[in-house]
């Protein structure tokens, strides 16, 4: 079945994203990219407010604050499961190596919960197609649509 997904490059590997969407763009059609310079605060607690009142919020959301995204959204049949299995898991130090994630993360969940700071995982992506719908209308302003 088509749906669509939405991707997001995290400001700390933003100079990858050239690389990074090449290796998606072989999974799937990507059909919309932007580059943000300055991700305000308020787009980017919208974005992740389903994390909201958890202990990492706050440095999570703050740690994108006035930094660049690189914004896309692909589309095809079972794009979202094709996708999650290139990028690998939420952590980097679990994603195998073949995955964006286990490739260009350098990090891990534990010990950025530990230290109090945002898991440097290289990407965003999309959980569901229902998630996928409201993530990319968070984002709407930026997109040429």
């Amino acid at each position: 079945m088509a749906e669509r997904t939405f991707i997001m490059i995290k400001p700390d590997h933003v100079e990858l994203a050239d690389i990074i969407l090449a290796e998606l763009d072989a999974l799937a059609r990507r059909v919309m990219t932007v580059r943000v310079e300055s991700v305000p605060l308020q787009v980017v607690e919208e974005h992740y407010a389903v994390h909201m009142g958890r202990p990492f919020f706050g440095y999570m959301t703050a740690s994108f604050a006035g930094r660049p995204v690189v914004l896309a959204v692909y589309e095809g049949d079972d794009v979202i499961n094709t996708l999650r299995a290139a990028i690998g898991p939420t952590d980097p130090a679990q994603a195998p190596p073949d995955t964006i994630r286990g490739k260009y993360g350098r990090d891990s969940l534990e010990s950025a919960i530990a230290e109090g700071r945002p898991c440097s995982n290289v990407i965003h992506r999309s959980d569901s197609p229902g998630e996928a719908e409201r993530e990319i209308s968070v984002w709407r302003q930026y997109f040429d649509i």
